[in-house]
């Protein structure tokens, strides 16, 4: 007798006295039946929830195309991004900037609450700062004017130029024209509106979302 003949009727002999078992334990058998639902129930959920929440893609055009450098450890504030910890100092970003032969094109971003107004009418808002390659490597186009270039980060800082999301334009700014008197009072500076992003674009981080983008200075 060929071992593969021996594992088949072994297998069936297990399942006869398997079934015989749950046939005088309905019991344990509703629980272990029950058990099983639960448990392919909850890998479906958890699987629903990883592929809404880190599987959906960013909205850009390619972003199987991306790929984020990150300095272990963070430069203990001193990077050119506002948080408590940046990562990239500015001569290791005009470093990568300007040697980054493996990619297409590369950019810098950091998310940080930005104030908006001023006195009583001072608000929080959700803000990045980017790099002025930023939206022209993701290949992100303006709804509204132009968005963020190299230019408007190397000029005066801080920063005299900025751009809004769709979202914040329609419910802060009232969706009004964008033009050379549309400015906001952000982070006690003025700051001229040059465009506004398209509704789907929310930035890189899935899950969260941005008001106004700024450029590192």
């Amino acid at each position: 007798m060929m071992s593969s003949e021996v594992s088949q009727m072994g297998l069936l002999q297990d399942l006869r006295y398997g079934a015989r078992l749950l046939r005088r334990s309905p019991g344990f058998a509703l629980v272990g039946i029950l058990s099983l639902a639960l448990g392919i129930g909850a890998n479906t959920a958890i699987f629903q929830l990883l592929d809404a929440v880190r599987l959906r893609s960013l909205p850009v055009p390619k972003p199987h195309e991306l790929a984020e450098v990150r300095i272990v450890g963070g430069n203990h504030g001193m990077g050119i991004n506002p948080g408590a910890y940046g990562q990239l100092t500015r001569p290791v970003w005009q470093e990568i900037r300007e040697h980054h032969e493996p990619f297409s094109g590369v950019f810098a971003w950091s998310a940080n609450d930005v104030r908006v107004g001023q006195g009583g009418d001072l608000r929080r808002a959700h803000g990045l700062y980017v790099s002025g390659e930023f939206f022209r490597v993701l290949g992100v186009r303006p709804w509204r004017g132009r968005l963020l270039l190299p230019e408007d980060e190397g000029g005066a800082c801080p920063p005299s130029k900025a751009v809004v999301s769709y979202a914040y334009w329609q419910g802060e700014m009232g969706g009004r024209d964008i033009g050379a008197r549309s400015t906001l009072m952000i982070n006690g500076g003025l700051k001229e509106v040059v465009g506004v992003t398209p509704p789907g674009f929310f930035g890189l981080a899935v899950g969260d979302s941005f008001d106004i983008a700024i450029p590192f200075c």
